[in-house]
């Protein structure tokens, strides 16, 4: 090959692979998916739940701090901590909402999922089948846990499985 041909060809190629990861870094910042961090305003959402009701994040932190548990039913620590979260929230949740959100499955997945549980769960379980909220939160490992306190701040977040000391935790923190 002459060295003239192979010039123009290298030339060529650093061009490529520059316009290419321009290209990229444009489209991962023009994103705007940011981490939701403590200290941050809550991210509004509006989902249906598996009883079919409408449920309004703003609406319930009007009047009450809210723990957001995102699940999954392949995640194993999910069906753990379920139990648990269940039994607190049954000893009185006057001041706080828990809601189990549910990162895009069917709902006919989640009733078997839940079929398998030892008891039946009381608090709301959301479906967020497009990822929509999922996504606003930037939720990476399941499950994630936020609490949110009335004022629609994100006072806590914890990714992995929860005990119950720490479901608690959350609470307190959400009506602080």
């Amino acid at each position: 090959m002459k060295k003239g041909t192979r010039k123009i060809i290298r030339t060529g190629t650093i061009i490529t692979i520059a316009v290419l990861l321009g290209v990229t870094l444009y489209l991962n910042l023009r994103d705007g998916t940011q981490t939701v961090n403590v200290g941050d305003d809550a991210v509004d959402f509006k989902l249906e739940t598996l009883d079919g009701e409408e449920l309004q994040l703003s609406e319930i932190t009007a009047e009450n701090g809210v723990i957001l548990n995102f699940w999954g039913t392949w995640c194993k620590p999910c069906r753990e901590e379920m139990p648990e979260m269940n039994q607190v929230y049954n000893e009185g949740h006057e001041d706080y909402e828990i809601i189990a959100v549910n990162v895009s499955e069917n709902p006919q997945q989640i009733e078997q999922f839940l079929s398998g549980l030892s008891e039946d769960l009381d608090y709301p379980i959301a479906l967020d089948s497009n990822r929509s909220v999922t996504k606003a939160y930037n939720i990476g490992p399941l499950p994630t846990t936020i609490a949110i306190n009335k004022e629609g701040v994100v006072v806590k977040k914890q990714e992995y499985q929860l005990t119950k000391e720490d479901i608690y935790a959350f609470i307190d923190e959400s009506l602080e």
